[in-house]
């Protein structure tokens, strides 16, 4: 994938000499990006309201990514509504709401996140590790550790959102992207995955 996305870095590099705002980054999903997002994809995963598997997908693989690029350059593109399933929570009798996409979607989903890691890993401070790629709660831990044993600490906050994928504005999460991001089209694809409904 790093490979079919190697031209964001002179798309970033352009904008750090200009106005900050990265463009052109829609033209990156494409036949190419989405094929390896294909390959990237686990036979294993649950399919969503088009009940498509990876696959049935693969099956007429190039046709289908051809008329999704097509779709995806007039505009007509517009993901499904996520089938939404449950899954307990932390052992415990609550159980925690998931949006399962379908197939299709998330080819781009996996396309878009890898453009705005590669805008956005650069900007995050070291000590962030949630989400972030190659990294995980244990070298959090590991960090955490290190800081109380051999650093002046005064103070430990831990703190929880409740419900926070399920609350957050959408609107300003999309002022944040546009800080960093001019390309319209691309953003117009967010918004659209922003807007989509769940089916129980």
């Amino acid at each position: 994938m790093l490979n079919e996305l190697f031209g964001i870095q002179f798309n970033i590099a352009k904008a750090d000499r200009t106005d900050g705002k990265v463009q052109n980054l829609a033209f990156y999903i494409n036949i190419d990006t989405l094929r390896s997002a294909h390959k990237q994809m686990s036979r294993n995963k649950a399919y969503g309201v088009d009940k498509v598997n990876k696959d049935e997908y693969e099956a007429n693989l190039e046709e289908n990514l051809e008329n999704l690029v097509r779709r995806m350059k007039s505009g007509s593109y517009k993901p499904k509504p996520s089938r939404r399933v449950y899954i307990p929570k932390d052992g415990k009798n609550k159980k925690r709401p998931l949006g399962i996409s379908s197939y299709e979607d998330k080819l781009v989903e996996y396309v878009v996140a890898q453009i705005l890691t590669q805008i956005y890993e650069p900007k995050f401070y070291d000590s962030s590790f949630g989400f972030r790629p190659n990294r995980n709660c244990h070298q959090a831990v590991k960090e955490v550790i290190e800081d109380v044993q051999f650093r002046k600490t005064n103070y430990v906050v831990e703190a929880d959102i409740k419900s926070f994928f399920d609350t957050v504005d959408h609107e300003w999460m999309v002022k944040f992207l546009e800080h960093d991001i001019a390309d319209r089209k691309f953003l117009g694809i967010i918004k659209r995955f922003l807007k989509v409904e769940n089916m129980y």
